[in-house]
C-alpha cells in the first residue's frame, strides 16, 4: 500500500510541474533559512556551555552608586575574591583577571620579532582549577603560580616560535617585562566567552597584588561555588563582608554574582566586560522570530497551491472515496506525497545552505564550517523542521480535502466564495503581511544606522589617526617621534592621550559642593594641551590644558571639563573657571581651567556624560594622535610608519583611524541590519513564488473567459487589471495590517538608543507602495501572457 501512495505521490508531482517547482524552490528556500539561523542560534545559546563545572561558575557583578545615577559594571576591586573566598563558606575557589594595560594592546618581543597582541590578559592561576582550559604543554600546578610566567595558546605560540618548543623560551612585553614561557593551551573555542590569547600570571604586575583595594573595580572576578551553594545566599554575605571593611557611609558598590551560562547574552547593559564576544539577545530573537516567519511563508506557498489545486484533484478525491477509500486513507496519501517533497526540499536546502554560508559567515561575523551544519543536533533540529513543515503545509490537502462528501466532491467546480478560496486570500494576506513587517524594519533599521552615521559628533574623527606608544623605552622616543611627525607636510596637529573618544578612559566623578553625595560619573582623560586642536572640539571657556609639563611636586590638576559637568555642577562655562571639581581628583585638588562642547565620546546608545581632560600623572598618555590633511592617506600613513620604525625599532607599529573605530561600535547593529534585508528579500520572494503559482492557476482557470472577453474586444491592459485586482486587494490589506505590527516593534527597538530618528510616516507608504509593485509584476507575468494568448485556441473547445 505504502509503494503505491509513493507512485501515486510522485507522479501527480511530476505531472504538474510548474506547481512543483514552485513549491520545491519555495520549500528549499524557507529550510535553508530556517537551519542557517538555527545554526546561528544553537551556537548562541551554547557559549561556555563546554565547561564541565559551568553550573557553578559565576560572574562577579557590581551596581555601582553614583548618587542620581546607577550603573552594572563586570569588574570588582582586586581585593573582593581574595577576602570572599576566605570569608564566605559557599565559594571554593576565585579568580581575578585583568586585560592588559586596561584592555590596550601589548607589544610583544619574541626572539628576534616583534608583535602587537591583542586579548592580552592577567589573571590568577585558579583560572586553570575553574574553567576547562586545554593545557597542551606545562604543568597546570605551576604554570601561572608565581610572577613571571606566561602562558600562550597555540596560534600564539605558533606564530611567535614557529615549530620550536616555546617551554622555557622568554618574551618581553612593552619593553618592560621579562616573561618566562611556561605552557601553550588550546585556543579557546569560537563559543566561549573567555577569548585571551595570553595569560600573564596575575602577580607579574606587581601593582595589582601590592595595591589592593574596596575602591578600584577594574578587575574581572569569577568564583567557583561549591555543590548545593545558593548564590543569593552568598550575595547577602558579599554585603555583610563589605560592611565589615567598609562603614556604610563609604560604601558605593552592591555585589553581585551572574551565572557563566547567562555572560554571552544577559551582559548587553554591563559595562566595562573584557570579551569582545557579547552576545545580543535581541538579535537572537530576532533571528528566531525571522526563522518562524520564512518557514510560516514557504508552508502557506505549499497551502496555498495545494488550495488552488484542489478543484482539479476534486473529482479525483470524489471518485477514490467513491470506490471504497476511506478518509485515513486519503490523508495518508496526501501527507506521503506532501513528504516526498519535504525531502527533496531538504537536501535542495542543505545545499543552498553550503552554498551560501560563506555570505552568511561574512554578515553575521561567525565561522561556521561544514561540520557545523551537519552535526547531529542541526540534523535532528532539520529532521523536526522537515516534519512541522510536512504536517503544517500538507494540513489542508491531507485534512479537508479527505473529509468531503463524494456526492458533493463530483460537483463541476467550488463556489467562488468557498472555504478553500477563503482560507487562500487569508493565507496571502498572512504572506505578504509577514514580508511588509520585514521591509518597514528593514528600512527603519538602515534609517537609524545612516542617521547614526551623519549625527554630528561634536568633534571630527576624520583624518585622525592613533598611534600605540606603549613599547616606548623612554620620553626621548616619545618627543622624538612627534617632531619628526610634525615636521612632515601632511601632518596639521600631534599630541598624545590616555585614550581617544569611542575607547573607554578612566571613570572617575565631580560632586556638587552643596551635597557631596550627589555626584555625576566622568570619564577622564590624560592629554596634551593640542588635544582640542587635534579633535575640533569646540572651547566655550576659559583655556585649554597647561603646555607645561607637570612635576611630581606640582599636586593640582588642571582639567578641561565638558558642558554637562558645569551643568550639573550648576555653573556657566564662564563662571566654571577656577572653580574646583570636586572629589574628581581629591576633594579640591582639581582646578577647571577650560569648558568645552559637549561631543559624543560614547556610542548612541548612551547621552552624553560626564568628559574631562587634564593633567594629572596618574595615568601615562599612551597614544600620539597624528591629524592629517591630505587626500593621499597611505602615503602618509607609510611616512608616518617609516618614522615609527626609525625612532622606535624595538616596537611593533600599531595605529587607529578614529573614524574606523567609531564604525566597530555599531557592528552590531550593522550585522543585524544587513541579515535582516537578506532574509527579508528571501521572504519577499518565498511570497512571490507562491503568488506567481496563483496567478499562473487563476489565469489557467479563466481561460474561456478570458477569450470570451478577448472576442468581444477587451484590451490586454483591462485583462490584466481584471486579473490582478484580486491580488492586490489583498496586499493592500496585508500593508493596513502590518503598519501597526512594524511601528511597534520598531519603537521599541529605537528605545535602545538615546539618539534616535522619529519614525515618519512615509517609510510605510513606500513599504505598502513597494509590496504593491512587486505584487503586480509578479501578477502582471502572467496575466499578460493569459491576455496575449490566442483566444480561438481556448474557445475551440465549446
Amino acid at each position: 500500500m505504502l509503494s503505491n501512495y509513493l507512485k501515486i505521490a510522485i507522479r501527480n508531482l511530476m505531472k504538474n510541474k510548474l506547481f512543483t517547482g514552485l513549491n520545491l524552490m519555495g520549500l528549499a528556500l524557507g529550510i535553508a533559512v530556517a537551519l542557517l539561523l538555527m545554526v546561528f542560534v544553537k551556537d548562541e545559546l551554547s557559549f561556555d556551555r563546554y565547561h564541565t563545572k559551568i553550573d557553578r561558575i559565576y560572574r562577579g557583578v557590581v551596581e555601582v552608586n553614583f548618587g542620581d545615577i546607577k550603573e552594572n559594571w563586570s569588574t570588582y576591586p582586586n581585593i573582593v575574591g581574595p577576602t570572599m573566598k576566605d570569608e564566605v563558606a559557599g565559594i571554593e575557589e576565585q579568580m581575578r583577571m585583568w586585560e592588559h594595560n586596561f584592555g590596550e594592546p601589548a607589544f610583544v618581543h619574541a626572539g628576534d620579532k616583534n608583535f602587537v597582541q591583542k586579548n592580552f590578559c592577567w589573571a590568577d592561576s585558579s583560572i586553570l582549577k575553574i574553567f576547562d582550559v586545554k593545557l597542551l604543554d606545562g604543568d597546570a600546578k605551576t604554570a601561572l603560580n608565581g610572577p613571571n610566567k606566561v602562558i600562550l595558546s597555540k596560534s600564539v605560540a605558533e606564530k611567535y616560535f614557529q615549530d620550536e618548543d616555546p617551554i622555557g623560551l622568554t618574551i618581553k612585553i612593552d619593553n618592560a617585562l621579562t616573561l618566562d614561557v611556561t605552557g601553550v593551551y588550546a585556543d579557546f573555542p569560537q563559543n566561549s566567552t573567555l577569548d585571551a590569547e595570553i595569560i600573564g600570571s596575575f602577580p607579574s604586575m606587581a601593582w595589582t597584588v601590592r595595591d589592593m583595594s574596596w575602591s578600584n573595580a577594574s578587575f574581572e572576578t569569577f568564583f567557583l561555588l561549591r555543590p548545593g551553594a545558593d548564590p543569593k545566599t552568598i550575595e547577602q554575605q558579599f554585603a555583610k563582608v563589605y560592611t565589615k571593611y567598609v562603614p556604610k557611609e563609604d560604601q558605593w558598590l552592591k555585589f553581585g554574582l551572574q551565572p557563566m551560562k547567562e555572560v554571552h547574552l544577559q551582559s548587553a547593559n554591563i559595562g566595562h566586560s573584557y570579551s569582545d564576544r557579547i552576545g545580543d539577545p535581541q538579535q537572537v530573537r530576532i533571528l528566531i522570530i525571522l526563522a518562524i516567519i520564512i518557514l510560516i511563508i514557504a508552508c502557506i506557498n505549499y497551502m496555498n497551491l495545494a488550495t488552488a489545486r484542489s478543484q482539479q484533484r476534486y473529482r479525483e478525491v470524489g471518485i477514490t472515496k467513491t470506490v471504497g477509500a476511506t478518509r485515513a486513507q486519503l490523508a495518508r496519501r496526501f501527507y506521503l506525497e506532501t513528504a516526498v517533497l519535504v525531502l527533496i526540499a531538504l537536501a535542495l536546502g542543505i545545499g543552498l545552505l553550503l552554498a551560501f554560508l560563506p555570505l552568511f559567515n561574512q554578515l553575521a561575523g561567525k565561522q561556521f564550517g561544514i561540520l557545523d551544519v551537519l552535526s547531529p543536533s542541526v540534523l535532528m533540529g532539520l529532521g523536526l523542521i522537515g516534519l512541522i513543515v510536512t504536517l503544517v503545509a500538507g494540513s489542508y490537502p491531507a485534512l479537508m480535502l479527505s473529509s468531503f462528501n463524494p456526492k458533493n466532491l463530483l460537483q463541476t467546480a467550488f463556489r467562488q466564495k468557498s472555504s478553500a478560496g477563503i482560507l487562500r486570500r487569508s493565507l496571502v494576506v498572512v504572506q505578504f503581511s509577514a514580508s511588509i513587517i520585514l521591509m518597514i524594519c528593514t528600512a527603519l533599521f538602515f534609517q537609524q544606522l545612516n542617521f547614526i552615521q551623519q549625527q554630528n559628533l561634536g568633534y571630527k574623527p576624520e583624518q585622525v589617526v592613533a598611534i600605540n606608544m606603549a613599547a616606548a623605552e623612554t620620553r626621548d622616543q616619545i618627543n622624538a617621534f612627534s617632531n619628526a611627525c610634525k615636521a612632515l607636510g601632511s601632518v596639521q596637529e600631534v599630541t598624545r592621550a590616555q585614550t581617544f573618544p569611542g575607547e573607554s578612559a578612566s571613570g572617575r566623578s565631580v560632586s556638587r559642593s552643596q551635597n557631596l553625595k550627589q555626584t555625576l560619573p566622568v570619564q577622564t582623560n590624560h592629554a596634551n594641551a593640542e588635544i582640542l586642536d587635534v579633535l575640533d572640539i569646540k572651547l566655550l571657556a576659559g583655556k585649554t590644558i597647561p603646555i607645561a609639563e607637570k612635576t611630581q611636586d606640582d599636586t593640582t590638576v588642571q582639567v578641561v571639563v565638558n558642558k554637562i559637568i558645569t551643568d550639573f555642577l550648576g555653573y556657566t562655562p564662564e563662571e566654571a573657571i577656577g572653580k574646583k571639581a570636586i572629589n574628581m581628583f581629591g576633594y579640591s585638588r582639581a582646578e577647571i581651567v577650560g569648558v568645552m562642547d559637549n561631543f559624543h565620546f560614547d556610542n548612541f546608545h548612551q547621552p552624553i556624560g560626564g568628559y574631562a581632560f587634564h593633567n594629572s600623572l596618574t595615568e601615562p598618555r599612551t597614544y600620539s594622535l597624528i591629524k592629517l590633511n591630505t587626500s593621499n592617506l597611505p602615503a602618509s600613513m607609510r611616512q608616518i610608519e617609516e618614522t615609527f620604525n626609525r625612532v622606535l625599532p624595538t616596537s611593533a607599529f600599531d595605529y587607529t583611524f578614529l573614524d574606523d573605530h567609531l564604525n566597530t561600535l555599531y557592528r552590531r547593529e550593522q550585522r543585524t541590519a544587513s541579515v535582516v534585508l537578506v532574509f527579508s528579500c528571501l521572504a519577499i520572494l518565498i511570497a512571490c513564488l507562491g503568488l506567481f503559482g496563483l496567478a499562473a492557476f487563476t489565469a489557467e482557470q479563466r481561460t474561456k473567459e478570458i477569450g470570451v472577453r478577448k472576442v468581444l474586444g477587451a484590451t490586454i491592459g483591462s485583462i490584466v487589471s481584471l486579473l490582478s485586482r484580486d491580488f492586490l486587494r489583498l496586499v493592500m490589506i496585508s500593508v493596513v495590517i502590518a503598519t501597526p505590527v512594524a511601528w511597534y516593534f520598531m519603537n521599541g527597538w529605537l528605545k535602545e538608543f538615546a539618539y534616535r530618528i522619529d519614525i515618519q510616516w512615509w517609510v510605510f507608504v513606500v513599504a505598502g507602495a513597494v509590496a504593491l509593485l512587486i505584487a503586480f509584476l509578479t501578477v502582471s507575468m502572467q496575466s499578460v501572457r493569459a491576455a496575449a494568448a490566442n483566444p480561438v485556441k481556448s474557445l475551440r473547445s465549446e
